[in-house]
């Protein structure tokens, strides 16, 4: 009976094997039928790509000198930019500086003018508004003199006849 077991053994392992070497048959087949799938999808991609790819490489020689041109002006006007912005800021504060000194010279303007007008004005009170004030008191007096010596005064005798006359006429 060890025998038979052991025969029964190599039977089984002899068919496994058998069987693994079909399966393993199978699978080549399969893979050699998908590789061939897949290099006719390939072969057929290239032919449509190679013309694209063509194509692409064509624009990119062409393009390629005008991208070196437009990377070289690029570079050139954002240089020139740099420096019309440094000179604008360089501007900017020279007018700024310059408004400064012009605000300095208003208000220093303006402050002499006031102190100017200021002693205009005492000028004019003391010479001339002053005296005015004494020269109208003055004459204020006289005529209130004048007034009164004239309402203290006798009337006059042609005066008295013109006030009857007056009175009878009436």
């Amino acid at each position: 009976m060890d025998n038979t077991i052991i025969t029964i053994f190599v039977v089984i392992a002899a068919v496994a094997i058998v069987l693994q070497t079909v399966i393993l048959f199978v699978l080549y087949k399969a893979l050699r039928q998908s590789s061939e799938k897949v290099e006719g999808i390939a072969t057929r991609l290239e032919q449509q790509a190679s013309p694209v790819l063509t194509t692409a490489a064509a624009i990119l020689d062409d393009a390629q000198p005008k991208i070196a041109e437009i990377t070289t002006n690029l570079a050139e006007s954002s240089a020139s930019i740099r420096a019309n912005v440094a000179q604008v800021g360089m501007a900017t504060s020279e007018i700024s500086e310059r408004l400064r000194m012009q605000a300095a010279r208003m208000d220093d303007f303006i402050l002499n003018a006031a102190h100017k007008v200021e002693a205009t004005s005492d000028l004019l009170q003391d010479k001339v508004f002053t005296p005015m004030r004494r020269v109208r008191a003055i004459v204020t007096a006289l005529n209130a003199g004048l007034s009164f010596l004239k309402s203290n005064r006798p009337r006059r005798r042609g005066n008295e006849r013109e006030a009857e006359d007056e009175e009878m006429f009436i």
